[in-house]
């Protein structure tokens, strides 16, 4: 028996030493786990400067990962180039309750360059852990140490940087020189426990215990929803190249004079040929014009991204030789061709990101995404999309559009705003002109004219061949039953930026058959019950309504002989503080009119106005399904 008893301990004490409870998912605080995708555990990331020129990165992360998506929330990788290594990097797996499964060694990530969609070459590679579990749920402790001579681009802190992912607790360590202390910008502290620690040579932010944030339909993005730690400095390092950041002003004209003006190297054959170009042509927005033409039908967009982290621009010259480039190229070949004639532009750093992104203007540093550039033209800074071969000219779509950007001159950095569209400029109009046949079908014409933001989707249209086109009809304007159509025709006025489009359209057995009358319904292109935002049990976040916006839709359908509109309903009339709803009927002769006008307010509304926004959309459906009776005589 003692000798039974003691083999029982030993498989015990085994059994127990084998496991890590601290790395068992069974531990998980279950606030944290409810509905989660994954939990971080235990993060601790350190961003060593003291060296100057240099930054040492070093994180420590475990994360208890529950299904498929959660498994991107591991973040197992590091970014490496000429001017940056890898030093270490590891993963340990461990099963559900806290027992080593495996351990993936440096040798072991796989090895990718960081090639961005549309990319020629970038100089940036990446070690990336690409593990499947066998189960879930499953605990991988990551660790890695990278060292850069890139010190302008401080990573953020967010405790939670996923949704459904809850945390709980995260570290993160700023080391810096004790005679550059850096800018720091806290955001979203409120109702979360975070404490920090300011030292002679660094600060130190925790965070504790925080549950899963879920995304919500027209909500902040999350980083406006959650702590949020960003970290700036007077000056910096990139790629080696020292820079500077005390104001605007100061690091506009660093960009300018140390990464864009010794680009602009065109020679004097190409000078000529483009002056040669607007000889003729009399004011400074038709010259701007015609050049702006001339980079569309000459080049293309290639991603580029080499030399310094991808911010200096390739020479022009070499983009007009070669007949490509990105967005900082493009920007700076156009910005050379336009100062050969004597007009004023400015490379413009920017986010392009559909969701407004700015730049952070209380805070000097470099940011952005993009490049595009602003003419001068008067008074008024008209900014052009230099990537796109379609764009108009001064056309902003929603990538660009009204946000905060930052303007390279001569005389140093400018802060500017790009183009917005009001929303009386915002407006989308459908035309319907049907006949009603003894059958139930439809047939006639449609057409629908768009300006302000409605442009910038239609521009694919061009591209589009008769098949994709007519798909594309079939996808849009699928509330009408068995719809064709036929004849179709564009036309696309750059000009004065609008987008036209016409067609011939017939729908069989559009409407219900009720013995010998009919069933229909006017509104051809009611919203689908598809349409009604999600149902949140309590909705956490503000509304966003990002930009105003006008649809307006008229149908007109001629009812055929012996046959009469029994009744009309009663128009509708919505008003709430983030838009409006109108509809009317009206019957003239024997044709039915159909009205409808949907409108969308821009601002930031309390979260409880959120149902009254789902019952708003619950009304208009409910009301686009009107039917009116057509009796037969």
């Amino acid at each position: 028996m003692a000798k039974k008893l003691f083999l029982i301990l030993n498989v015990v004490c085994a059994t127990a030493f084998s496991q890590n409870l601290e790395l068992s998912a069974l531990t998980v605080n279950p606030e944290l786990s409810q509905g989660a995708d994954s939990v971080l555990r235990n993060e601790e990331i350190t961003l060593d400067l003291s060296d100057p020129g240099k930054l040492k990165t070093t994180i420590s992360r475990v994360v208890t990962v529950y299904n498929k998506v959660g498994l991107g929330d591991v973040a197992a990788y590091a970014y490496y180039g000429n001017n940056s290594k890898v030093n270490d990097i590891e993963a340990v797996i461990y099963d559900m309750a806290g027992r080593e499964k495996d351990k993936i060694k440096k040798r072991d990530f796989k090895d990718f360059s960081a090639v961005s969609g549309g990319s020629l070459y970038e100089d940036r590679r990446v070690l990336y852990l690409d593990y499947t579990p066998t189960s879930y749920p499953f605990t991988i402790q990551f660790t890695s140490e990278t060292t850069s001579e890139t010190t302008a681009f401080i990573r953020p802190w967010m405790p939670i940087s996923k949704y459904d992912s809850g945390t709980e607790f995260s570290k993160f360590t700023v080391i810096y020189p004790q005679e550059q202390k850096p800018h720091i910008k806290e955001t979203h502290f409120e109702g979360y426990a975070i404490e920090k620690e300011e030292l002679e040579d660094r600060t130190i932010w925790t965070a504790k215990d925080i549950a899963p944030i879920t995304w919500e339909y027209h909500s902040p993005a999350l980083d406006k929803r959650v702590p949020r730690v960003k970290c700036f400095f007077d000056s910096f390092y990139l790629e080696g190249v020292p820079g500077i950041a005390k104001t605007w002003k100061d690091f506009g004209g660093w960009m300018y004079n140390d990464l864009v003006k010794d680009t602009q190297d065109l020679d004097e054959a190409t000078l000529a040929e483009v002056r040669a170009l607007v000889a003729n042509l009399e004011d400074d927005e038709a010259k701007a014009r015609a050049i702006y033409q001339y980079v569309q039908d000459k080049v293309r967009y290639i991603s580029v991204q080499v030399e310094i982290g991808g911010w200096k621009p390739m020479n022009a010259s070499d983009v007009h030789r070669l007949g490509y480039g990105d967005c900082k190229a493009l920007s700076n070949y156009t910005q050379s061709l336009l100062k050969a004639v004597g007009i004023k532009s400015y490379y413009t750093v920017l986010y392009g990101d559909p969701g407004k992104e700015s730049l952070e203007t209380d805070v000097v540093a470099i940011q952005g995404n993009h490049a595009i550039l602003g003419v001068q033209l008067g008074d008024e800074i008209k900014f052009l999309e230099c990537t796109s071969q379609e764009t108009p000219f001064g056309y902003m779509g929603t990538f660009t559009d009204d946000r905060d950007v930052l303007l390279l001159t001569e005389d140093g950095g400018k802060l500017a705003r790009t183009t917005k569209y009001e929303q009386d400029q915002n407006v989308l109009k459908l035309y319907a002109d049907f006949k009603f046949d003894v059958n139930g079908g439809l047939e006639g014409s449609l057409s629908r004219s768009s300006k302000g933001i409605y442009y910038s989707s239609r521009m694919q249209l061009d591209r589009m061949d008769q098949k994709e086109l007519t798909d594309h009809y079939y996808s849009t304007f699928d509330a009408i039953n068995n719809l064709s159509v036929s004849a179709i025709e564009l036309n696309n006025d750059r000009l004065g930026i609008t987008y036209d489009e016409r067609m011939k359209a017939e729908a069989s057995n559009y409407a219900t058959k009720v013995g010998e009358d009919f069933l229909l319904r006017p509104n051809t292109f009611a919203l689908t019950r598809d349409a009604i935002p999600p149902r949140y049990a309590e909705r956490k976040s503000d509304l966003i309504i990002l930009r105003g916006t006008i649809q307006n839709q008229e149908v007109r359908i001629q009812v055929p002989e012996g046959y009469a509109v029994d009744a009309l309903p009663e128009g509708e009339k919505i008003e709430e503080a983030f838009g409006s709803y109108t509809t009317e009927y009206l019957l003239e002769g024997s044709e039915l009119l159909y009205k409808r006008s949907l409108k969308f307010n821009e601002g930031q509304y309390d979260k409880a106005a959120y149902e009254t926004y789902r019952d708003f959309y619950k009304s208009i459906v409910k009301q686009d399904n009107q039917k009116v009776l057509i009796k037969k005589l």
